[in-house]
């Protein structure tokens, strides 16, 4: 059965954190080893997120560590102080993300918003009718092959197993496919930069 802070005696923790302001590792471990699970309830009760949570626990045990003397028995309990240390990291985790996601969506709203020009969309949806009329004339195993791995990112292997055919084939489809767009792309261009 694990003991944990519930049914630690209040006088065992005492012990422990004396040892711990003395420098003894062991007694910190076993500090930490009977408070943990109570820290982290308090904690992710305030942050609810794993990955702060783990953190700010982190920082608390550092803290016990580091100030384990600014412990005061006459104030309260070891409990009560690492439990009150936790929730105010908590706390103050909470106010700096709000106020990261403030100062974000502040830097959002006032950045500059550029207007594209209007010759420059024509020439993208030129582009991009182009290319599809280009992908329009590979075989359908070609198109298969470059849609899946340029369109879809996969990698070449993921699309090999995806269409049930050896890896080698599949890329012997892309490297066809991408030869053939490229010489549909290029002759428009180089009929447009011939001498008329």
């Amino acid at each position: 059965m694990t003991i944990d802070s519930a049914s630690a005696p209040p006088a065992v923790l005492v012990h422990l954190l004396r040892g711990t302001q003395q420098g003894e590792e062991d007694a910190f471990r076993e500090l930490y080893a009977l408070t943990h699970r109570s820290v982290a309830r308090v904690v992710t009760a305030t942050l609810r997120s794993p990955e702060h949570s783990a953190e700010v626990v982190q920082e608390v045990y550092l803290h016990v560590w580091q100030h384990a003397s600014s412990f005061d028995e006459m104030r309260g309990s070891v409990l009560g102080w690492i439990l009150m240390l936790a929730r105010r990291r908590a706390v103050d985790r909470v106010r700096h993300v709000a106020g990261v996601v403030r100062r974000d969506h502040r830097d959002a709203a006032t950045a500059d918003v550029t207007t594209p020009d209007v010759a420059d969309l024509g020439v993208a949806r030129h582009e991009a009718d182009q290319l599809r009329r280009a992908v329009g004339r590979l075989s359908d195993r070609q198109r298969e092959a470059v849609v899946l791995t340029f369109l879809r990112g996969l990698t070449h292997e993921q699309a090999a197993a995806l269409l049930s055919i050896p890896l080698g084939t599949l890329k012997t489809r892309v490297r066809a496919g991408v030869t053939s767009l490229r010489d549909h792309l290029a002759a428009p261009a180089a009929s447009a930069s011939s001498p008329s």
